[in-house]
């Protein structure tokens, strides 16, 4: 959602605006698990409010997406549609990718039954977009783009 100031989303949407072809992690089957960060206000207001027996809670959309689909899902907030180029090389993910290489899922059934409806993540990432056009040095950007350039070179 808006006001993310870790620089993922953004990293994706800086690749979309300047139409670059996008360096995918191996075949970007990878699965991440998103939560909008106002869901995750809503449930800690209803754990406040109903002080449930479990205290402890996954949080997390129902479905993760791999980084293919979440790459895509952020070019097309861009109006642009990704073109891929497959890192298989034996370089640090992290170096050209704003994640690490292992896989974000979480059981959260138990979350369902304190908030049966989430906002969904293409509604997120465009919300995230429309807040980073406005406030893109409110993100603290990491080099990534210098080592694709310089590095790997797709």
């Amino acid at each position: 959602g808006p006001m993310n100031n870790v620089y993922r989303e953004a990293f994706v949407f800086d690749c979309a605006l300047a139409d670059r072809k996008f360096c995918l992690p191996r075949d970007g089957r990878m699965r991440l698990q998103f939560f909008h960060v106002r869901d995750l206000c809503r449930a800690f207001e209803k754990i406040i409010e109903c002080r449930p027996d479990q205290h402890i809670y996954n949080v997390g959309n129902d479905r993760p997406v791999t980084v293919r689909e979440w790459v895509e899902m952020c070019y097309a907030c861009a109006g642009r549609t990704p073109e891929f180029f497959h890192v298989t090389e034996d370089v640090a993910q992290r170096d050209y990718f704003p994640f690490y290489d292992y896989e974000y899922c979480l059981d959260v059934k138990k979350q369902g039954e304190l908030l049966p409806e989430l906002i969904d993540l293409q509604t997120g990432l465009r919300e995230c977009f429309a807040w980073y056009r406005e406030h893109p040095d409110e993100v603290r950007k990491k080099p990534l783009l210098e080592y694709i350039d310089t590095v790997i070179r797709p």
